[in-house]
Formats: C-alpha cells, structure tokens, sequence
C-alpha cells in the first residue's frame, strides 16, 4: 500500500494498491417545525452514530480524532457485514504508528488537518528507510511533489492508493481528503477490511490485515500493541482528564452502567460544536432531537424536553444542580409545555439551538436560557435514551 510515517523511518517494505469499493455519506438530519423560541419538540430524522461504546477520552488522542476512529469503525460494521471484530482501537493502533493521532497538528471539527502531513520523497535513497522508488502519480496534488509520491495524511496513503478505489468520504462533505481524518480514518477501515471475510477480533486475521498495510512484521507488532492498549481502555477507563482536572469519562461522572449510547461523551461534544461552527442545520424547535442525536440516536424516544427529565430515574436526576460534568444534559422550565435541553460542555458553557439565532446551534452561557428566556432551570441528568433509536 505506501510505507507508513513510521514504518518508513524502520524501513518497511511497500505495498501495491490494492482495490476497493466502498462509497458512505453520513448525513445528520435537521429537524424543522414551527412555532415560539423555547418551545421545543422531537422529530426523526436519519443520524447514524458509532454502535460501540467507548472511553469518552482517550490520552493522546484529540476529540475529533477519536470521533473519527469511531465512525469510521462504525462504518465498516454497517456497510461490510464480512468484515466482524472492526472497532475503533482497530484504526487507532494505526493512527498511532502512522501519526502520532496528528501529534502537533490543528485538527478542525470537520476533520481537516493542518498543516499538513508528509512521509519523505519515495524515490529508493533508503532515506527514512525506503527502498523502493514511486514515481509521482498524482502531478503533485496530494503531496507537492511532481517528480515522486509522498504518503499523505494522519494515515499515511500514498496518492496512488488514495486515487484508486481506496479514498474515501469519511465527513460526507463530498470530497475525499487523505489530509482530513474523518475520510484518511474510513479509508484506513475500509483498506484493513479487505474484500473478503474477515473477524479482527481474531489476532491472527487482525495480523494478516495489518500486513495489508504495510508488509513488515515488526509494524504489525507495533500496531496490534496499540490495539490492546485502546481495548482494554473501553473496559477500566480512559487516560485523560477534563475541564478542572476531574477525570473525563462517563464513569468518573458517577453515570449508572445503564447509561450507554452509541457515541462517546467526548466525541458528542466535538459533535455538538462542530454543529455550532457549521451553520445550516435547522435546528428550530429540536432541542431534545440534536442533544439526542448529539450522542449518536436518531431520536431520543420522548417528545418533549421536559417530560425526559421527569421520566428520567430519579437516582439519575440533580434537581437544581448547577454543576454538572461535561456532557451532561441540562433542563429548563420554559413556561411551554415542551421545555428546553442543552448539552453542557464544560466551564458554564452549554450548546443549545435558538437562544442566539432561530434554527441554529451556539455555544452560550448555561445561565442564558434564564436571562434570555425568562426560564426556570430544572436541573441536570446524563445522557441516557432509553427509548432512543
């Protein structure tokens, strides 16, 4: 396939591409109705989300990075039914080793990372270790380079195999970007898929796809390590603390067992400001539809605001509390039948849709929904759907 950022500095031996189809557009649905600010209502729509609960951070990896890992996984469980035991810590042992998850870089909510990264010039010098030479294919576009290829991107391609059936659209924006990790991650999914049967799971197949990859055995190593590593994360908790030192995860938050949803805290906030700096949903009146897609539901299995938090368990419910963790969903008496519900992120900040602008998401103070609104703030719960689908 192309020798890894790593694997080149190892001397790692290069791979052909190799064919694949694979074409996944994930579209988060807005919802659209009528009616006063502050009066909110469930609606369904399409909002496809992870299937696997993981650590809601992970030490080393960004937010956005670890949502991409985690869709990207997510896709391959739902378009390659063949290919069994795909999950997240799958793409991140290869993240790991190809990038560092994008060590040093800015990663947007949308997946672009920047500035950009490059393996060395593939032109047999033995330079970082690569022996094999690859003329430029893609004129330079990928990689800057008009005379040889570079790998490309958080997941190390070399243009070739981007251009060929392997690019993929990870962010559903139209255009396959191995500089994006959302599309460079699905891509690194799809490529260890293979097109045959396979079950990662199993560390025997999981070794056989891994040298797909890149065909040195002490990469292979390497990476399966990392695998481990990020599995056993999903079982004692995760490496990383949150706004004031407090751990970030579910766990930490003192969050029942019974509260599990198809996408991480972490990656639900990067989703949720991702909503806040992408403009164009039409959020109006959908307040508890976007918390509940937020976290990865197509709907949340409620109607109103409201009545989620008065069917909430008791045990799960912090009347009046004004300190949640991050993640949490917050509650408000809005003097409607429907109520109101944000996402906490942490810091006194909630996201919430029409406190600013009518249909859009902003980032604002937890205490605006009471001075802008004349509400009544109920309290908090975490982010539990029992009914969600």
């Amino acid at each position: 396939m192309k020798p890894p950022a790593k694997a080149v500095l190892a001397g790692a031996v290069l791979l052909s591409p190799l064919a694949l189809v694979l074409g996944l557009v994930i579209l988060f649905v807005a919802a659209v109705a009528n009616g006063a600010a502050g009066h909110e209502e469930e609606t369904r729509g399409a909002a496809p989300g992870p299937p696997a609960a993981v650590p809601a951070d992970v030490s080393g990896i960004g937010p956005v990075v670890l949502d991409a890992y985690v869709r990207a996984a997510a896709a391959m469980t739902t378009l390659r039914s063949k290919c069994r035991g795909m999950r997240w810590s799958v793409v991140a042992g290869i993240g790991r080793v190809e990038s560092n998850h994008a060590a040093g870089r800015d990663v947007a909510a949308s997946g672009a990372v920047t500035p950009r990264i490059y393996g060395v010039r593939l032109n047999g010098s033995g330079a970082g270790g690569n022996t094999s030479v690859h003329g430029d294919t893609d004129r330079g576009v990928l990689d800057g380079d008009t005379v040889y290829d570079r790998a490309v991107g958080p997941m190390q391609f070399i243009p070739s195999t981007w251009n060929g059936p392997s690019g993929q659209d990870g962010n559903g924006d139209g255009t396959k970007d191995p500089h994006n990790i959302y599309d460079a991650a699905q891509a690194t999914a799809a490529y260890l898929c293979g097109t045959g049967s396979s079950d990662l799971s199993d560390d025997a197949q999981l070794r056989k796809a891994v040298l797909r990859y890149n065909q040195s055995g002490a990469y292979a190593d390497e990476v399966i390590g990392h695998v481990h590593t990020y599995d056993r994360l999903g079982t004692t908790g995760t490496g990383g603390t949150g706004s004031g030192g407090k751990a970030f995860h579910d766990g930490a938050a003192g969050w029942p067992t019974s509260v599990k949803n198809p996408r991480s805290t972490a990656a639900a906030i990067a989703w949720a400001r991702q909503e806040a700096t992408g403009g164009g949903a039409n959020w109006y009146r959908a307040c508890l539809a976007f918390v509940a897609r937020t976290y990865g539901w197509s709907y949340s299995g409620v109607q109103y605001a409201i009545d989620h938090y008065r069917q909430m368990p008791t045990s799960m419910r912090h009347d009046r509390d004004r300190t949640p963790p991050p993640g949490a969903l917050m509650y408000w008496d809005t003097g409607q039948r429907a109520g109101h519900v944000a996402l906490y992120l942490g810091g006194g900040k909630i996201a919430s849709n029409d406190i600013r602008r009518k249909g859009y998401i902003d980032i604002v103070d937890a205490t605006d929904i009471e001075t802008v609104w004349g509400a009544t703030y109920l309290g908090w719960a975490p982010p539990h759907f029992p009914k969600g689908g």
